[in-house]
């Protein structure tokens, strides 16, 4: 008769464990109804907190990044403003130089003129100082980080179409053509001409051997006559040349030039002569002065062949009376060494050696004496790479052992100029080209604008129809086919210098954090707009002292139109900037959308399931305190039996 025990009321105690139940489940329920949560706290789902709360980490990274990217879109927006006024401003100084470039326009109005373009750099110069954003400098160059290397570049601004024109290439023009001048990282060779030849005034196509190492442009000699390259074919293996003398198949042409002044040679710009037995000479060969002296040693390049014999060259040291001249570095060695590095003794100072990282070659010489081109067969047997060097000597790595092919002589041929400082130093500046009458001959002559120290220098040595030269500031020009009907007409070549990479440790470009993670950053790199980064501070139109009136305003022409490419570059850079920006922001909103939602599937109840057994368990709270008030008055019953 347990059921009337009054000692325990077992029906009450389970109705009132399972209805304790019931509302601690109803409670839950209620807490995450009103709260929207499934996970208040710890207890509700360990893992599950851990979890959400790691997604909600990344949820604000995201948000906070896309923030700092919005903030950085702002600031590349400010400064592409300021860009876009420098813009306007060196428009203004180039229509000022365009009106000045008329020799119509007078002394006082160039006067007039250059002191708007004055005011206009100053402007310049105050938007790159004062644009800033936040406090941050944009445009001083604070903020520019790695700027690249730029190399030497020079446009031929304008040319004039000759009355009369010749076969060659671009000879119908005052300028055929303009082409920098660079130290030639391969010596120069020799090589058999591999079929026979007659000689003529017209260019002809001729099998050679090692065609693959000649240089266009030089000049070689053949049987005691030349043999001047025009163009070269690697791949067929043939030259095409203008021949002065027949050849036979086999026949050795040599390039090498060992021989010495006739006189005594002082520092500058010289007119020099070298023994009758010297090689030809072309514009743009470099040669070695005093090869083996210390003290007077130098590395010059031919500016202008006046004879067989004669050329014009830049010294900077003196050089006595029959002083050696070479054009190529060239040592014997002995047969079947390599591979490995190999270390020769070319003598003098370091402007003796090869230029690192420049080929160097070796040629067998066969059948007859040495060195070539006594030989009757010469040929390139093998090529290494000038790893290093020192004072007197230059290390040469051969990847290859030297082949002995012909049982014959070798010479190791590198090029000249161990020294990293360029032969020809290019300055920002203008050539100018005008053909005049001297009276005796129908010549051009060649001026040069320097930008930067504003002064005009005119070369001494006139131009013939269809020469080349390397008269002012390391530029090849050839001329057309002028005539006394081309007298006073012009040419202008605009030259702007190479400039180094720069690595501004000091300066680093401005840093975005852009995404969640440690590291995703963009980099905003904003390089100094001023006059003088732009290269425009010292642009004018005021003819320098007994100079071309117009020559200065020509320069500043081309100048201008520099930095404005400079200014619309860095703009294109910004756009493409804020291009990325844009989508990195969409990036971040998209992936702290996603990260929420999944967030969200964690943490968030799920209102209708948790209504649902807000329902059921608030209906089971209900049945059971019914239950348990029955279960309580089960005891009542006991006292009937006392009746």
């Amino acid at each position: 008769m347990s059921d009337f025990s009054i000692a325990n009321n077992l029906d009450a105690n389970a109705a009132e464990l399972n209805l304790a139940r019931s509302q601690s489940r109803l409670s839950k329920t209620a807490r995450a109804l009103s709260s929207g949560l499934r996970i208040e706290s710890a207890a509700d789902d360990p893992s599950g907190l851990a979890i959400s709360e790691e997604l909600q980490t990344r949820v604000d990274a995201f948000t906070t990044a896309s923030q700092n990217v919005t903030t950085a879109q702002n600031a590349a927006a400010v400064a592409d403003g300021a860009l876009s006024t420098i813009t306007g401003i060196l428009l203004r100084i180039r229509a000022i130089a365009v009106n000045a470039a008329s020799s119509i326009s007078s002394d006082r109005d160039r006067t007039d003129l250059q002191a708007e373009i004055a005011s206009l750099l100053h402007e310049i110069d105050r938007i790159s100082e004062n644009t800033n954003f936040n406090g941050q400098p944009l445009l001083d160059g604070s903020h520019s980080g790695f700027v690249a290397a730029q190399p030497a570049t020079l446009d031929v601004t304008a040319n004039t179409v000759l009355s009369s024109a010749s076969s060659a290439s671009g000879a119908g023009l005052l300028l055929a053509s303009a082409t920098f001048a660079t130290q030639a990282l391969q010596p120069t060779i020799y090589f058999n001409v591999l079929q026979n030849v007659t000689a003529s005034a017209s260019p002809q196509t001729v099998s050679v051997s090692d065609a693959q190492y000649i240089q266009p442009g030089s000049i070689f000699t053949l049987n005691g006559a030349t043999v001047t390259v025009q163009s070269v074919d690697p791949a067929n293996g043939t030259i095409t040349a203008v021949f002065s003398t027949n050849a036979a198949t086999n026949d050795v042409a040599s390039s090498i030039l060992s021989s010495t002044f006739t006189s005594a040679v002082s520092a500058g710009t010289q007119l020099v002569t070298l023994a009758a037995s010297a090689q030809p000479l072309y514009a743009g060969e470099t040669l070695q002065v005093d090869y083996g002296s210390f003290s007077t040693n130098e590395v010059v390049v031919v500016q202008k062949v006046m004879s067989p014999t004669s050329f014009v060259a830049t010294f900077t040291k003196a050089h006595a009376a029959n002083a050696a001249v070479f054009n190529v570095n060239g040592t014997y060695i002995s047969s079947g060494f390599g591979p490995g590095n190999f270390s020769f003794n070319f003598g003098g100072t370091p402007t003796d050696g090869a230029p690192i990282g420049s080929t160097a070659y070796v040629v067998e010489t066969t059948n007859g004496s040495f060195p070539p081109p006594n030989g009757s067969h010469t040929q390139v047997v093998a090529t290494g790479t000038v790893i290093g060097g020192s004072v007197s000597s230059t290390t040469i790595d051969f990847p290859t052992k030297i082949p002995n092919y012909f049982g014959g002589s070798f010479e190791v041929l590198t090029a000249l100029g161990y020294g990293t400082t360029p032969l020809i130093n290019t300055v920002d500046g203008t050539i100018k080209l005008q053909v005049v009458n001297t009276g005796a001959s129908i010549a051009v002559q060649e001026s040069f604008y320097d930008t930067a120290t504003q002064t005009e220098v005119t070369s001494p040595y006139l131009l013939a129809s269809n020469e080349r030269a390397l008269l002012l500031d390391g530029v090849y020009t050839t001329v057309g086919n002028v005539t006394a009907n081309d007298v006073g007409t012009t040419a202008y070549v605009k030259i702007h210098q190479a400039t180094a990479a720069i690595t501004a440790a000091n300066q680093p470009a401005l840093s975005v954090q852009s995404g969640a993670e440690e590291g995703d950053t963009i980099a905003l790199g904003l390089p100094s707009v001023s006059a003088a980064s732009l290269r425009v501070s010292n642009v004018t139109v005021l003819a320098p002292q007994g100079g071309d009136p117009t020559l200065a305003a020509q320069d500043t022409i081309g100048q201008v139109d520099f930095a404005l490419a400079s200014v619309l570059g860095t703009r294109a850079q910004l756009g493409a900037i804020l291009v990325r920006f844009s989508e990195d922001a969409q990036s971040d909103d998209t992936a702290a959308a996603n990260l929420q939602g999944a967030e969200s599937t964690i943490r968030d109840a799920n209102v209708g399931t948790e209504t649902t057994d807000y329902a059921l368990t608030e209906t089971t709270v209900q049945i059971g305190l019914q239950v348990l008030s029955q279960a309580n008055s089960l005891p009542e019953q006991v006292l009937k039996l006392f009746r």
